[in-house]
Formats: C-alpha cells, structure tokens, sequence
C-alpha cells in the first residue's frame, strides 16, 4: 500500500502537510487554554464552553426605572458557573432615574444640616442582586449602581455609567462598612481598613487609585490601561478591597458608549492576579452585548478553575462587631470632621 501511494506524494504537498501535522496539538492547544490565564495556577475550563454567546437563565430581578434589572447564569450539568450576567431590559434603559443623582442608599450628614441627595452621597441609584449558588463560584452577589453623572476621578469615570460589583465579600460583612467623612462618604477609620494593601501574590501589580467608598470598600484599577490612561471609556475593569483581600470583580461600562455604538458584541479579557485566595471558577472574559430591542446584557465568561497555592488561607469575611453598624445615615464619624 505504502508503494503504491508514494508516487502520488510530491515533496512541497509532503512538505506542507508535515507542518500542518506538527502544529495541529499547538493549535488544539492554544484554542483550549485561555491566553489570559496566571501562570502559576492550575487551570481547568468548564466543561461545554464555547465560543458563542451562552443561553442564560434568569435568577434574580429588581425594577429599575419603568423597567428591570436582573441577574442570569449558565452552568453545566455539574453545576459548574460558565456565565453569569447581569440585563437591563429596554424600559429600564429608556427610564433609567435622573433626579436626584442618588437614592440615599450611601449618604452622610457631613454639616449636620441634614442629608442632601446630591452633595452627601454616593453611589447613584442602587440595586442589590442575587447569584445562585453553583460549585465553585466565588460571587454570591451583585451591588448593581447607576451613575447619572459618573464619579471621580475627572476624566477618567465622570461620564454616565454602570458599576457592576461582583461580590465575593459576604453581604453582612459589606453592610458593616461605615458611612463617614472621608473620601467617598466613609468612616475614615474603615477607609484605612479599606485601603489595607492586598498582599503578593494575590493583588494585580502595580494597580491604585480610585478610591474607598462607604457600603464598598476600596477600588484599584491600572493606570495605564483605559480610561485611566487617557483612553476611550467604554468597558473597563476594577478590583474591589477590603482589610488586605480582593473583595469584589467591578466591570465599569459607559452607558453613552452602549447607546450609541449599540455593541452586538464586545468582549474583552479581564486582567488576572497571579494567585487567588479561594480555589473555585474564576472569569477570563467580560462581554457587552446591545439587543435588538434596546436591553443591555453584560456577561462574565470562559469560567476556569483556578487553585489556590498551597498555605492560602481564605478571607473571614465574620463582620466585626467592632465595625459599627452600617448605617448610612449614621453619626459615627463626626469626631474626624
């Protein structure tokens, strides 16, 4: 058979299909692992994940304007995460609330003269959401914020926008953030705690800036990626902390940017710690999608399994009695005024 067949082989046809035999398991592999993933962590993809945009299910929803907002998911027979997202349906973005800039969900008297919508808070108009509760996912939910008129820093995130907090810190603990009169209305003492450095290996080198916010914890982005850098405000992507620990993944998204290049799809990989502190289903990928019908759907995708190195201890996200109370019209802070 061999013999018979040589005559029919010419040396550039050999030729070429030996590199495409030699480079198939590279490309095969390529395909498989996400360019994106740590070094240094053990990687595993969910079991089903594709390309294409993933078939979601409602979980959690909450009106919004004249309309909604709600959390979905996909998973796989095993329950793995391989999407969670988070809808804002046409009506909701036809409506969404004006005035005042905030609901009075985060706010402090700072001159005692009572609360004032729009100079003695913050956080715009909020939405608390829930995720189910799949193997090995580290959000359990969503602080969901609309920002009519954006928040500092200037030119960087004062245009009119969606903070999506993915929480991985427990919602009693978060509650136990205190309002006050430091930076973005809170206790200056949590402030402190909020802006505890995240330690190596589990902190994204070389992150800083924006800030603590009261009900949030502290903020970091990369300042030399967009728009901290000076670049265009469309998507962007920040790490919550809190008492040294990663407390939550917050895609930024620019609701200008939304309406008018109506995005069918815009995917963009999110920037990984080298380590994590909690072995579980991490997201290598952010994606907006524009409907058809007007509604905006922002997913987290191409979950991995990421394994915590050895001695890792997961954050005690306990809240402290010690902490206060949480209340976000509270007194507690008036000695640091």
């Amino acid at each position: 058979m061999r013999d018979a067949l040589r005559p029919r082989w010419s040396l550039p046809l050999a030729f070429t299909l030996l590199v495409l035999v030699s480079f198939t398991p590279m490309l095969l592999s390529s395909d498989g692992q996400a360019s994106a993933s740590p070094a240094g962590a053990q990687n595993e993809r969910a079991a089903g994940q594709d390309r294409a945009a993933p078939k979601l299910t409602s979980f959690n929803k909450v009106s919004l304007g004249d309309g909604t907002v709600e959390t979905l998911y996909a998973a796989d027979s095993a329950k793995h995460p391989q999407a969670l997202a988070v809808r804002v349906d046409a009506a909701a973005m036809k409506s969404l609330p004006g005035e005042p800039t905030h609901d009075g969900q985060t706010c402090f008297d700072t001159d005692g003269d009572g609360i004032d919508l729009e100079k003695d808070c913050a956080s715009g108009h909020e939405r608390v959401l829930w995720f189910p509760k799949l193997d090995g996912l580290p959000f359990s939910w969503l602080m969901f914020n609309w920002q009519k008129n954006g928040h500092g820093p200037e030119h960087v995130f004062d245009q009119p926008h969606f903070d999506l907090h993915f929480f991985m810190q427990d919602f009693s603990a978060r509650n136990q953030i205190r309002t006050g009169s430091c930076n973005l209305v809170i206790n200056c003492d949590d402030d402190k705690t909020a802006k505890k450095e995240v330690p190596a290996p589990y902190a994204p080198e070389g992150w800083g800036l924006p800030g603590a916010a009261g009900r949030m914890g502290n903020h970091i982005i990369d300042p030399n990626a967009a728009p901290a850098n000076g670049g265009k405000f469309d998507q962007a992507f920040a790490y919550g902390t809190w008492n040294g620990h990663i407390s939550f993944w917050e895609p930024v998204i620019n609701r200008d940017w939304v309406v008018k290049e109506k995005p069918a799809e815009d995917c963009r990989a999110i920037p990984q710690t080298p380590e994590v502190e909690v072995t579980g289903y991490y997201p290598e990928q952010m994606c907006t999608r524009y409907g058809s019908n007007g509604d905006f759907t922002f997913t987290f995708e191409k979950f991995v399994k990421r394994t915590a190195p050895a001695g890792a201890k997961a954050p005690d996200w306990t809240p402290n009695s010690g902490k206060g109370t949480g209340n976000t019209k509270g007194t507690a802070d008036k000695q640091h005024h």
